[in-house]
């Protein structure tokens, strides 16, 4: 009596199981238990207890699946499938899934096989989750192969060529299979000892990039050493953990623009009478450096509207995945879809940042009467669980009515306000102070040009008790993808800033901040009233 309570308590438990079991009998592999979890699966229906398992499941034909329960029958050996397709007709549609799965030999009493036990896991979401995620990569990889400027991956602390597009070869002058799969200064010998591997060693070590305007590299190109101008970045390359893997290096010859400049300027030192035709030389020059710029901000435009979709997709399968699996989930599967939400997310406010700065350097639109005050009530409302949490202090004083675009006056608000509450003091009760004043543009800005100095300007200030930094970083810190912290201090993708001063400058105005360790940050902005 008590071990019929017990066969049926384990068939209960075993029937409730979140995962498919089965039990097949006989060599004709006649199902002799079926639980809910591998009904709802098969797609046939409650009446499949008594029938042979290629009756239910005739479309496994020619799959393999038949013969790998006969071996398991007939010679004792357990059989075990990762990440198989199994094609199943659920609801009259042939479909594809995957699972995990196993075949288990059942032994009697005597030690003869008598049936084999089938467990699984269904796993056609994450399997297609991680073919996103492949997708997302190597989207990213042709992202770099067709960019109009050069750029390749580095990888490891030898800085290993991964990949690279035409661009970057042609700016190196070596052929591809010098350069692919080997140290970059192994393949290229002559970067050495110009400062080039240090710097790219502090990126891969701090994370922190690295920037340079008209750079000189010597470089031996198609047989000869030439003198190469470079603007370029250095950008660490993060795995989905935030661990640093290698450099990502994006690079601009300008060596044309800086030779055209110094020859330019030697005309006009040496031979005063041909000024007209070097500032014509100039003015080309930098029509090229314009072009050059608008390349790369239409590039950063098509590349973030296009990985939008597909980042959208691996967050809401990964937790569609994880609320189905949650009974089932190890502390370590746990964790691995942490990490995989947290990636995404934090590539999603990438592409969000660099799609919001490409759209601000379009230029500013259609203009409209802009009320200050209610744009910065609205940006509260977006901030509150931010600023509830800090339980951060907001004074906000009379602010004007302007001209301008409502988004962009919107965004730069946002941007300011949530930079204000992110570098706030700890032990400190953050306090932020937004106000306003008419002046005359030369008297709070002395580097104005002449022209606009007697101008009135709306002075408007977002002023913090925060964390602060020091003066000598107030002029880089709009610069695109320029962070004063890590990412494990303040979580950021550099860009706010940069967007703010875009959208000043479609305005006709001017920004700048005003700052010391541990004081607190100003940021003043000019806004003709006129």
């Amino acid at each position: 009596r008590k071990v019929e309570v017990s066969v049926q308590e384990v068939h209960a438990i075993i029937d409730s199981a979140p995962f498919p079991i089965g039990v097949y009998t006989g060599k004709e592999m006649r199902i002799r238990f079926a639980n809910q979890s591998i009904i709802d699966v098969w797609g046939k229906g409650p009446e499949v207890i008594g029938k042979t398992y290629a009756e239910v499941l005739p479309e496994l034909e020619g799959s393999g699946i038949y013969e790998q329960l006969n071996a398991v029958y007939t010679t004792g050996v357990p059989y075990h499938a990762r990440n198989q397709q199994v094609n199943l007709v659920v609801d009259g549609v042939l479909q594809p899934f995957f699972f995990n799965y196993s075949f288990t030999p059942l032994y009697d009493i005597g030690g003869k096989t008598y049936g084999v036990m089938n467990t699984a896991a269904e796993i056609t979401d994450l399997h297609l989750a991680k073919l996103q995620v492949e997708q997302s990569e190597r989207n990213f990889r042709s992202m770099i192969v067709q960019a109009p400027v050069a750029m390749c991956i580095l990888l490891g602390p030898e800085h290993v060529v991964d990949v690279a597009n035409e661009a970057m070869f042609a700016l190196w002058g070596k052929p591809v299979e010098q350069v692919m799969n080997k140290p970059i200064f192994e393949a290229l010998p002559d970067a050495r000892n110009q400062g080039l591997e240090k710097v790219m060693n502090a990126v891969y070590e701090t994370g922190i990039p690295f920037y340079a305007n008209e750079r000189p590299v010597n470089l031996l190109r198609n047989g000869r050493m030439e003198t190469v101008y470079q603007n370029f970045v250095y950008q660490p390359y993060n795995d989905a953990d935030g661990k640093i893997l290698g450099v990502i290096a994006i690079s601009v010859d300008v060596t044309n623009q800086v030779m055209a400049r110094q020859k330019i300027e030697q005309i006009v030192t040496q031979r005063t009478g041909e000024l007209a035709e070097a500032n014509a030389a100039l003015v080309k020059g930098n029509l090229e450096l314009m072009r050059l710029n608008a390349n790369l901000e239409e590039f950063a435009y098509a590349a973030s509207h296009d990985l939008k979709e597909p980042i959208r997709k691996i967050h809401f399968f990964s937790d569609r995945l994880k609320s189905e699996l949650e009974a089932t989930l190890s502390t370590e599967q746990k964790l691995l879809f942490d990490r995989l939400e947290n990636a995404s997310r934090r590539m999603g406010s990438l592409i969000d940042d660099l799609l919001a700065y490409s759209q601000a350097g379009r230029g500013l639109g259609e203009e409209e009467e802009v009320d200050l005050a209610k744009k910065v009530q609205l940006v509260l409302g977006d901030l509150e669980l931010e600023v509830q949490q800090k339980g951060a202090r907001v004074i906000v004083e009379s602010l004007p009515t302007l001209r301008g675009s409502k988004r962009q006056i919107q965004q730069l608000l946002h941007n300011l306000l949530s930079n204000a509450l992110k570098y706030s003091k700890a032990g400190t009760t953050p306090e932020i102070r937004i106000s306003s004043a008419l002046v005359m543009g030369g008297s709070v800005k002395p580097d104005l040009p002449k022209e606009l100095a007697e101008n009135t300007f709306h002075l408007v200030e977002v002023k913090d008790n925060g964390i602060g930094f020091s003066q000598e970083d107030a002029g880089r810190i709009f610069n695109v993808f320029t962070r004063l912290h890590g990412n494990a201090e303040y979580r950021g993708t550099g860009v706010g800033l940069s967007i703010a001063q875009k959208v000043v400058q479609n305005h006709g105005g001017f920004i700048w901040a005003e700052s010391s360790e541990g004081e607190g940050a100003t940021f003043r902005i000019l806004l003709p009233a006129e």
